[in-house]
């Protein structure tokens, strides 16, 4: 098997580059969308009950997603497509990828309507990327995955940055007579086609059959799910992971509204704090890189997860912090804090369920990447619908009837988030990643023994 190349690797990550856009989308905008920040927005009411409507929404769609994935992974894992196995279902999904998450903004009825809750639930369902298996596959020197999830990492919040960047267009938009549900959708369809040319690069790109050698697999889609969560390591790296972007994504749901309610700073402030976190973020990547082979890819989650705790304290305070240095430094501390900790939790995880996979893989001969990839792309969807329920839920507590955020609901996502992230400390420490990575490396090293022999 040929040796993937660094070009080949970052075209390979163009799909994360897709990812950061769509999820992006999904993730920071779908309840300002649908529930506004405040009474002055002139978006339409697409259906009643806006808050809990989109709870229920996402509930059904988890419960679609627990289904979808892990089918989705074992047609995969079985395929014996003559373009490889991972390659030809990334081909199919690109297109719909940013299709149906462009369509989740266009329901059907221009007033309150359940046929919009429908249409909403039936989009969000059917969005779906899978990149995850072949990435794991293509690289098997551990200290290598960390450099590849970084490149991942750098490509997917570059292009959350270019997300968050929508508040500003929808500024300048509006202030040049765009009406504000356009000011919207305007971006959200560039940002969609953009998403779709980068999925499509790396189908069409990668060879997968020159870096993955084919083995044969044949095993039902239950007990493969059954042998996949079987490993202990995994169902504590799987538990604190979803743990984890509980908290992760509830900054990224609630970081509008902690800006514009709880600082009452300007919609381009998003802009700004999401530019200061992410450009410093990037700055942090060698020192991760560094980090991970001097103490290990564990301590660096856990420093992750306590910053966590700490930031949102803080938003949770936001008075005393306010009063202390001003509105304005705060939302700038926020950028600084939270760098490092999204450098971390979008690198080190990833690579962490590379090794599990490459693990099971020595252990068995069996190649189940993309049933462990589902699982965690699982447990990723899953804490997105449980943080948008429960952002969708605490947001409006006190509402009078406008629909529109309350301070105290937005200050008690920070509250909640606290609290997960909090556990995810605990069960992180249960983490033993040094039988993983010794396992590893004594096979790559009776590998190369065996090819200097051959």
């Amino acid at each position: 098997m040929k040796k993937i190349t660094n070009g080949k690797i970052f075209a390979l990550c163009l799909g994360d580059f897709a990812r950061g856009l769509i999820n992006g989308i999904i993730t920071t905008y779908l309840l300002t969308f649908f529930i506004p920040t405040n009474s002055n927005t002139t978006l339409p009411q697409f259906f009643m009950k806006a808050a809990l409507t989109m709870a229920i929404i996402r509930g059904i769609g988890t419960v679609i997603d627990a289904v979808t994935d892990p089918w989705v992974a074992s047609l995969s894992d079985n395929s014996k497509a003559k373009s490889g196995r991972r390659i030809s279902f990334m081909r199919w999904s690109a297109i719909p990828y940013g299709l149906f998450c462009l369509l989740i903004f266009f329901p059907p009825m221009a007033g309150s309507s359940v046929i919009n809750a429908i249409w909403v639930g039936v989009m969000l369902a059917l969005y779906y990327l899978p990149y995850s298996a072949l990435q794991a596959e293509v690289v098997a020197e551990p200290r290598k995955r960390v450099f590849l999830y970084s490149v991942v990492s750098l490509l997917y919040v570059v292009s959350s940055a270019m997300v968050f960047c929508t508040s500003m267009i929808k500024s300048i938009l509006m202030k040049n007579g765009i009406e504000e549900i356009w000011a919207l959708r305007i971006p959200f369809i560039v940002f969609c086609v953009l998403g779709g040319i980068a999925a499509l690069i790396p189908a069409f790109v990668i060879k997968e059959k020159d870096y993955v050698e084919p083995k044969e697999y044949h095993q039902s889609i239950w007990d493969a799910l059954k042998a996949t969560v079987s490993y202990p390591n995994f169902a504590i790296i799987t538990v604190g992971y979803l743990i984890m972007w509980i908290a992760f994504t509830f900054f990224n749901t609630a970081e509008v509204y902690y800006i514009t309610n709880l600082l009452n700073l300007g919609d381009e402030w998003v802009t700004y704090v999401s530019v200061i976190s992410i450009g410093v973020g990037i700055m942090t990547y060698p020192l991760v890189n560094i980090l991970a082979r001097k103490v290990g890819k564990k301590p660096l989650l856990l420093g992750a997860c306590i910053t966590y705790v700490l930031l949102y304290c803080a938003i949770f305070n936001y008075n005393l912090v306010i009063n202390a240095i001003g509105a304005k430094p705060f939302a700038i501390l926020i950028g600084l804090v939270i760098a490092m900790p999204i450098a971390i939790t979008n690198i080190i995880p990833s690579s962490i369920f590379a090794d599990l996979a490459q693990y099971d893989s020595i252990k068995t001969g069996q190649n189940r990447a993309g049933m462990f990839f589902a699982a965690r792309n699982f447990a990723n969807k899953m804490c997105q619908a449980i943080v948008v329920i429960a952002c969708s839920l605490l947001l409006g507590k006190g509402a009078d009837g406008t629909g529109a955020a309350t301070s105290a609901g937005v200050r008690n996502t920070a509250l909640v988030a606290m609290i997960f992230v909090a556990i995810s400390v605990v069960v992180y420490i249960f983490y033993n990643d040094k039988e993983i990575a010794a396992a590893i490396k004594a096979h790559n090293e009776a590998q190369e023994t065996e090819n200097k022999n051959a």
